[in-house]
């Protein structure tokens, strides 16, 4: 997975060729990672298309440039205007919070950290099977505890302390300069996962 490269005065040129050099190198299929807070560069919809026309190896798109929706609507209709592109694959990050409407939307699925993944994966799954409903219904319970987590820089130590008490973890520690969870955030936690909990059970509950 690549990022546009980090460079003065960087434009859409210079990215293609960044990528199809890239592939040149390697014989492997690579994941284009659109994600601007890191890459310091916003890859317009036409780019990313461009890019999957002429670069075969990298039709795979990781999807973190908001609203994530209304772009993967466009990304999916450039590449109907431009044509004869098959396989572009969108993949929605993010922590999930949009993962319904990206499918909506043309989305082929997600990839990004939650300490629940397997409700990712019901989601999707259903949504494929044509369950959108039940997808949606699932979604909806879990958006609670995936908007708590994507918490901007303290999100990493909320995922560990989940991923530690679902038993994934030996220690929900994280590295300097990574925050830690103050008494406030773990009772926050500790409510919104017992929300979620029960939700779950009375779903299953339902069958």
């Amino acid at each position: 997975m690549v990022s546009p490269p980090r460079m003065p005065k960087l434009n859409s040129d210079a990215v293609l060729r960044h990528f199809s050099a890239l592939t040149e190198s390697v014989d492997i299929e690579i994941v284009v990672q659109d994600y601007p807070p890191i890459s310091g560069y916003a890859m317009e919809p036409w780019l990313l298309a461009r890019i999957a026309k002429e670069i075969p190896a990298a039709r795979t798109i990781k999807l973190e440039d908001p609203p994530t929706p209304f772009k993967t609507s466009r990304i999916l209709n450039e590449v109907e205007k431009i044509g004869g592109i098959e396989d572009v694959r969108i993949f929605g990050g993010l922590g999930g919070v949009f993962l319904l409407e990206e499918l909506l939307a043309g989305a082929t699925g997600a990839m990004t950290g939650f300490a629940f993944p397997e409700i990712l994966v019901r989601i999707v799954s259903l949504f494929r099977s044509g369950r959108v409903q039940d997808a949606a219904d699932v979604f909806y319970r879990a958006v609670p505890l995936m908007r708590f987590e994507f918490q901007e820089g303290i999100g990493m130590a909320i995922r560990k302390e989940v991923l530690h008490r679902r038993g994934a973890l030996a220690s929900p520690a994280t590295r300097a300069p990574g925050a830690a969870l103050d008494k406030t955030t773990r009772e926050a936690l500790d409510r919104v996962m017992a929300w979620v909990e029960a939700n779950e059970g009375m779903a299953r509950d339902r069958g």
